[in-house]
């Protein structure tokens, strides 16, 4: 998620425009879905004609965006929550793990505040347990999962192998071998789990390969770690076939077949939790040591965190999730003004810090509730 995070932060201009709205990974509720991106657009048309746009070049820009209201395989393969980010001859979706606010922006840069508590806070995570009869995928939280649809996602291993061309050598055998069956000369070849070791490990090959393109296309904006739990022969092939790097090394050697979600969870989240505390572990209690006055490096004048950001100073920046600081950073003098609303002029500053600590290839946190206090609505830790 990282990339796409940079990429967002790179583009500056009038107009960006970031929607964001929950959605629905089961039928019915997924109905409603469209409706809201529907909305986020025409709220999207209401400023941009009062900011003086034609309504033909309104409905160039957001083109591709209204073709998806009557797309209906793109809302039954939905996550919890969907970002859109629309720009002059480009529009980027961002599934998203957990639910959003209905949220429309239309100003000079994107709006990323709602991504980080989600992305870049690591405390969720994925799992992808698979059977020769099926795959499923689930987001993850301490509290439990959630079963999640994923597009292309093989049905069965039996599905793969009525559908794969093999070497006319390759391991078959027939049931009865120098007769006839069934009338013909052409040997009837054994069911999947009666074939030779060679047979079955082709197919497994070719179904978990399948799995993995499935699964890394659906994860291509995520960086929450990954969970497999299999039987050892099908984690093996998994792993191999797998290009998402964030795969936990540890993987669960079982049959997910006949567990339910509460137990594929307590299976897990044992593996998992130590990978998701580790980084954030280090982060909080850098700042905490700051509170106490025994770090150097970290500041929460939020003048001072944009200057440092341009140049480059800037490792992490941690921004309040429940507040907001309006106001204009002038590049010219490196002074902000900080106002008591939002106008047509100002901008939120702490998604403009998060925007510029990424630009620079810094790294953005929500700030911890348990140091919000002294710390105020913004801090940074600096690299030099």
């Amino acid at each position: 998620m990282t990339s796409t995070l940079q990429t967002l932060a790179g583009s500056e201009g009038f107009p960006r425009v970031s929607l964001f709205f929950p959605t629905h990974p089961t039928y019915p509720e997924c109905q409603q879905d469209p409706i809201r991106l529907s909305n986020g657009l025409k709220e999207v048309e209401r400023q941009l004609t009062q900011a003086g746009w034609r309504e033909s070049d309104v409905a160039e820009l957001v083109a591709e965006a209204a073709a998806r209201d009557k797309d209906d395989v793109f809302w039954q393969y939905q996550d919890e929550g969907l970002a859109v980010f629309i720009e002059p001859g480009s529009t980027r979706w961002v599934k998203l793990p957990q639910p959003v606010p209905e949220l429309t922006v239309v100003a000079n840069r994107y709006h990323i505040r709602p991504l980080i508590p989600i992305l870049r806070d690591k405390g969720r995570f994925h799992v992808l347990a698979v059977t020769e009869e099926g795959a499923r995928f689930f987001n993850g939280t301490q509290e439990g999962l959630r079963q999640i649809r994923v597009p292309d996602m093989p049905e069965s291993a039996e599905k793969v192998w009525q559908r794969t061309e093999f070497d006319r050598d390759v391991g078959f055998h027939a049931r009865d071998r120098g007769q006839q069956v069934g009338g013909t000369d052409t040997p009837q070849f054994a069911a999947l789990g009666e074939s030779p070791d060679d047979y079955a490990s082709i197919v497994l090959d070719h179904y978990t390969r399948d799995i993995a393109k499935a699964v890394d296309a659906h994860l291509a904006n995520s960086e929450a770690p990954l969970v497999l739990i299999a039987l050892p022969r099908t984690l093996g092939y998994l792993a191999q076939h797998l290009e998402y790097r964030r795969v936990v090394p540890d993987h669960v050697a079982a049959d997910p077949g006949p567990l339910s979600e509460a137990e594929l969870h307590g299976k897990t989240w044992p593996v998992v939790e130590p990978v998701l505390t580790k980084e954030r572990t280090e982060l909080r209690e850098r700042l905490r040591n700051h509170v106490e006055g025994e770090v150097p490096d970290v500041t929460r004048n939020l003048e001072g965190i944009i200057k440092a950001t341009e140049e480059g100073r800037v490792d992490t920046v941690f921004v309040s999730a429940g507040e907001t600081v309006w106001g204009i950073y002038d590049p010219t003098y490196r002074v902000i003004r900080i106002d008591h609303a939002a106008s047509a002029e100002n901008e939120d500053l702490l998604n403009f810090a998060a925007l510029r600590t990424l630009a620079q290839g810094g790294d953005v946190r929500t700030l911890p509730e348990d140091v919000r206090e002294q710390l105020g609505p913004v801090a940074a830790l600096y690299r030099y």
